[in-house]
């Protein structure tokens, strides 16, 4: 059995479905992200296992024992915060063993050797009487992390914890997160809306819609074959193109004259909608096959890459490239579409 097992998860707040019969299996070690846009549901089940909200109905076993029915303080949970919810009149040592002096009956000493080992881990060693208000974002975010980890959870819960720093700080801390679940493998739930954070920290993700389970699966399978329209727009970006499947193995733009061979896995599919992620276009190609012309309409330049919206038939595409810009408004280009797919509408 899975080290986590939820099953038909659901959570209604009157006629209002927040969270409609969701299953998973989270395996022992692994990082699960929760995404999904707001009002997915992702914080009302994090909530719901983490004790703070009681479900409509549905099961919540962690490591053989069911929780619902538990108050949070009994389910050997960790849970870092949005806000950090830390103590400001209080010192980095009082606000890592807080949990300490309410859950165990340890020594003074045991207590000091507890925090200076989780702060050596989360490379805030030394730090024992610094004030919180005098310490950087991303130490306080490692405090709130530290108290977390200092308590030695079972299960490791994370609600957007990253969503209110700064971009650079942001990417460092997700580093840090990974980093330290590789080091440390406590069973985690990440909770976000930034999808970069949930295919870069994930083992597995749950994609959630209106409540529902829409894919649970590793972050590349999502990325690669998001079966749905959802989870291509939502996971990255891509354009659509209603096309019409034809006998002999092809897909022709509705708009266009533009035809595609298509690909052996999407011969069975009930959809007629497909989609190209902007990588998947390549500008000015070798001469080859399914070349087609075009005109670019827009450049915007994003320093690593350049995003282009080109005009091709009845269509416009958005597509990248590294670097700097090559080209600009008007300018006659060709593409090739290397890659594409059926999803559901």
């Amino acid at each position: 059995m899975a080290f986590v097992n939820i099953q038909n998860l659901r959570k209604t707040y009157g006629d209002v479905v927040a969270v409609n019969d969701v299953s998973l299996d989270i395996e022992e070690g692994e990082f699960v992200s929760i995404l999904g846009p707001s009002g997915s549901g992702k914080t009302t089940m994090l909530k719901s296992i983490a004790g703070f909200v009681d479900p409509t109905a549905g099961s919540i076993v962690v490591a053989g024992n069911e929780m619902i029915g538990l108050p949070p303080e009994d389910r050997n949970m960790g849970l870092v915060f949005q806000r950090l919810a830390l103590f400001p009149h209080m010192s980095v040592f009082d606000n890592v063993a807080f949990g300490l002096r309410h859950r165990e009956n340890l020594t003074e000493a045991e207590m000091e050797e507890r925090v200076a080992e989780i702060l050596e881990i989360v490379s805030l060693p030394g730090y024992e009487d610094r004030n919180i208000q005098n310490l950087s974002g991303g130490e306080q975010q490692r405090v709130a992390l530290a108290r977390v980890l200092v308590l030695e959870p079972d299960l490791l819960l994370y609600d957007e914890p990253l969503s209110d720093l700064d971009r650079q700080l942001r990417e460092q801390m997700r580093r840090e997160i990974k980093d330290l679940h590789d080091r440390l493998e406590i069973t985690s739930i990440y909770v976000t809306h930034n999808q970069r954070e949930a295919l870069t920290l994930s083992d597995r993700v749950l994609v959630l819609h209106e409540g529902e389970k829409i894919r649970y699966a590793p972050p590349s399978e999502i990325y690669q074959d998001p079966q749905s329209k959802f989870v291509a727009n939502f996971v990255g970006d891509s354009n659509f193109v209603s096309v019409t499947k034809g006998q002999n193995g092809t897909v022709t733009f509705e708009d266009d004259d533009i035809s595609l061979p298509m690909h052996e896995a999407d011969a069975d599919a009930a959809t007629d909608l497909l989609y190209i992620r902007p990588e998947d276009i390549t500008i000015n190609p070798p001469d080859g096959e399914r070349v087609f012309s075009g005109t670019v309409r827009s450049t915007v330049h994003l320093g690593s890459v350049t995003e282009y919206k080109i005009e091709v038939g009845g269509n416009e595409f958005l597509t990248t490239d590294l670097g700097a810009p090559q080209y600009t408004e008007g300018d006659s280009v060709t593409v090739r579409f290397e890659d594409y797919g059926l999803v559901e509408a």
